[in-house]
């Protein structure tokens, strides 16, 4: 079963704060080592350095942390998958 989540969550590469991003995400409830998958938007400057960075790491809003690996997209958005720390 999925569920989905969206709101506004914090984007950190290293230990330095890149900046804000809206997400969606679409939880994944079965076992294995991914959370969710679903899309990040924000500057594409921004996207740029998420896709070029080795440890990125995304805050959600209500404050879990998760691992973050964009795997496409472009103008703005990428596609990415979460995994736990």
């Amino acid at each position: 079963m999925m569920a989905d989540l969206s709101d506004n969550g914090l984007v950190y590469i290293g230990d330095a704060l890149i900046g804000e991003v809206f997400y969606w995400l679409s939880l994944d409830t079965e076992p294995g080592p991914v959370v969710a998958e679903g899309s990040i938007s924000g500057s594409e400057e921004m996207m740029r350095q998420i896709q070029a960075a080795q440890q990125v790491r995304l805050v959600l809003h209500d404050g879990p942390v998760f691992s973050l690996v964009p795997y496409g997209g472009s103008s703005g958005t990428r596609w990415v998958r979460l995994f736990a720390l």
